[in-house]
C-alpha cells in the first residue's frame, strides 16, 4: 500500500515570467512562452531543476564548512547529475562542494564511470527526487494558470548609428507580473510492498552501493517525518526566488507558498 502525502503549490509571480516553448507559427512570436493545451504552465522539469537547486544549496550552507564538509557529513554532499560537467561545474568538485563523477547518484553502481568507486551513497537531493536506476518520494507538479500573455519585442542597437539594427526586431511572449500558476506536489510517505519510509534509508537490495547512508540508523514517527518535509522539501520550495530566463532583463521573480 502506498501512503502518500498530496500539498497545494502555488507560484505567483512578482516580474515577468519566461519559460520559452517550441516556435508556433500561428502566434507570429518567434519565442512563445510554454503552454499545454493552450494553458500556461510552468513544467514540472523547470520547477524540479530549481527545486534541486535550492537543495543543494541548503545542503552546501548547512554541512560544508570552509572548505571541507563537517565530520561525518560528507553523505549529504550533493552529486551533479549528468555525463559531462562544464568547466566551471568541475571548479565546484574540485572545491568540494559536489561530488566528482565517480560519485554521480545511480543504482545498481554497474556504470563504468563509477571507475572502482564502489561504495558512493544516494546524496540527499537524489534521495527526494530520484537518480538513475532509483525513483524518489517526490513527485513535482506542472503548475498551470489560466491568464494570457503579454507580447514584447527584442532587439539590437547598431553601435554605430544608435539605432534599432535592421532585421532584430523580433517579437516575443511573457507571462505578466501578478499571475497565480498552481499545482499539486505529491509525497510518498510509504510504501508498505517495498518497505521504504520517509525520512528512513531504503532496504536497497544491491550491495555495491552505500544507499541512503546520510539516514543510516534513522527512524521517524509521523512527527519527526512532518519535520522532515518541512526542512527539506515545504522549504526548500519557499526559498525558491528566481525561474525561468531572462533574468538580466529583469524577468523571473516568484513567490512560492505550500499548503
Amino acid at each position: 500500500m502506498l501512503k502518500e502525502k498530496i500539498l497545494k503549490v502555488q507560484l505567483r509571480t512578482k516580474e515577468p515570467l519566461r519559460i520559452g516553448g517550441k516556435k508556433d507559427p500561428l502566434s507570429g512570436a518567434d519565442n512563445p512562452v510554454t503552454k499545454i493545451g493552450g494553458k500556461l504552465v510552468i513544467p514540472g522539469s523547470s520547477l524540479k531543476g530549481v527545486l534541486r537547486n535550492a537543495l543543494e544549496q541548503y545542503l552546501i550552507d548547512t554541512y560544508y564548512d570552509n572548505g571541507i564538509w563537517k565530520k561525518e557529513l560528507e553523505h549529504f554532499m550533493p552529486c551533479i547529475p549528468g555525463d559531462e560537467l562544464s568547466e566551471d561545474e568541475k571548479k565546484l568538485v574540485s572545491a568540494g562542494k559536489y561530488r566528482d563523477q565517480s560519485g554521480t547518484c545511480r543504482y545498481p553502481c554497474t556504470d563504468r564511470k563509477c571507475g572502482n568507486n564502489r561504495s558512493h551513497s544516494i546524496c540527499p537531493v537524489c534521495y527526494l527526487l530520484g537518480s538513475m536506476g532509483l525513483n524518489g518520494f517526490v513527485k513535482v507538479p506542472f503548475l498551470f494558470a489560466e491568464t494570457s500573455t503579454t507580447e514584447l519585442y527584442s532587439s539590437r542597437m547598431d553601435r554605430a548609428t544608435k539605432t534599432i539594427a535592421h532585421g532584430t526586431n523580433r517579437p516575443y511572449e511573457l507571462v505578466p507580473d501578478g499571475t497565480v500558476f498552481e499545482g499539486t506536489l505529491t509525497i510518498l510517505l510509504e510504501d508498505t510492498v517495498l518497505g521504504w519510509k520517509l525520512g528512513e534509508p531504503r532496504n536497497l537490495g544491491e550491495t555495491q552501493t552505500l544507499g541512503d547512508k546520510w539516514l543510516e540508523g534513522k527512524k521517524v514517527d509521523e512527527k519527526a517525518q512532518e519535520d522532515f518535509i518541512k526542512t527539506y522539501i515545504t522549504d526548500r520550495l519557499k526559498a525558491i526566488k528566481v525561474i525561468g530566463g531572462y533574468k538580466s532583463k529583469g524577468f523571473g521573480a516568484v513567490e512560492i507558498s505550500v499548503s
